[in-house]
């Protein structure tokens, strides 16, 4: 199996000049953020605190995501709170192009794992004609192509779900990060477990700050999980995650605005290659010329680091562009030039 994180630990030792490779967002986390997080260190905010996470921070979600108190649980990360309900299924289903740790995770447990394909060509849209598992992962805004179902293509598809009794969790880390009408999966369908973050709109990937929505039975499931593994997440980052709430629409409105313009920016300078124009997240999923981790080296010769597209399945010729660089029209254009070199 593929392990993105060997390749992500290579590429920091070689440390190429434009980073395009991690879904690390460049934009910095707002001040007014890190001096609460400080304030709450300096105030003693340093012991445990309930696995559930404080009250408060829990009331705010509760309140924007427009749901009850007792139906969140705040985790470090999101990925601890997938990987609770991957520990609790028997058989998972993931929708390829996926994120690499789903399948990390599945096999950290001893999980067995149902593959859905998707292909460019049908614009990513899944299909889950004979899919047998009872726990299916979806992710939309998509990580790495971008995609962005519709309220139709979505109800299809948790349609095909609810008539095979399948669980669904979804992971909505880039909700917030939509170009066009984002629906959330819980608002068309009852058996869904809902996870979000901190790490991408707000840039606060270090604090490892999480959450998820589900019914009060799932989230005492949840829980259990929580304390036998990690037990809470430190009331200083959630005091940060507090202010972050509140600062949230403004946030939502500058920083869309600034990944829907660089989206625009890579499907102008690549137009003409094959990808699905980004409709959310901070991707692009691009067919390349080349196998795609032979691609991943020629950029990195030229300082330009990408992802290959069998790191998030079979996907050999594809490379996964992190549209999160300050240099990103230079390495943009180095990565048509070598596109273009590749063809001929």
């Amino acid at each position: 199996m593929f392990n993105v994180y060997d390749l992500f630990n290579r590429i920091n030792q070689v440390k190429p000049r434009i980073r395009l490779d991690v879904g690390q967002p460049d934009i910095p986390v707002a001040e007014e953020i890190i001096e609460e997080a400080v304030k709450s260190l300096r105030s003693g905010e340093t012991r445990y605190v309930s696995t559930l996470g404080l009250d408060e921070l829990r009331e705010r979600i509760a309140e924007v995501e427009g749901v009850s108190k007792d139906e969140v649980i705040v985790g470090p990360g999101a990925k601890i709170l997938i990987a609770a309900e991957i520990a609790m299924a028997k058989k998972i289903a993931v929708i390829a192009p996926y994120w690499n740790a789903y399948l990390l995770m599945a096999n950290q447990f001893g999980k067995e794992v149902e593959v859905v394909e998707t292909r460019l060509e049908d614009s990513w849209v899944p299909q889950l004609d004979g899919v047998d598992a009872d726990l299916l992962i979806i992710n939309y805004p998509n990580n790495p192509t971008g995609r962005v179902l519709s309220r139709r293509e979505l109800k299809a598809l948790l349609d095909v779900a609810e008539d095979k009794g399948m669980k669904v969790l979804s992971d909505e880390i880039y909700a917030e990060i939509s170009f066009k009408q984002f629906t959330p999966a819980r608002e068309l369908y009852d058996n869904v477990v809902t996870v979000k973050g901190f790490s991408k709109l707000y840039s606060m990937t270090g604090f490892r700050l999480g959450y998820a929505i589900a019914d009060r039975e799932e989230v005492l499931k949840i829980k259990r999980f929580i304390e036998s593994t990690v037990t809470c997440v430190p009331p200083f980052v959630q005091r940060a995650g507090i202010k972050a709430l509140e600062l949230r629409e403004r946030l939502m409105d500058e920083v869309t605005k600034e990944y829907e313009k660089r989206a625009k920016l890579a499907s102008k300078i690549l137009k003409g290659l094959d990808f699905h124009e980004p409709e959310g997240a901070f991707y692009l999923f691009l067919r390349v010329p080349i196998d795609g981790m032979e691609f991943v080296e020629r950029l990195l010769r030229r300082s330009v680091s990408a992802f290959p597209g069998k790191a998030f399945g079979n996907y050999d010729n594809f490379i996964r562009i992190s549209l999160t660089s300050d240099k990103l029209e230079e390495g943009l254009k180095i990565i048509r030039e070598e596109a273009e070199c590749a063809s001929e």
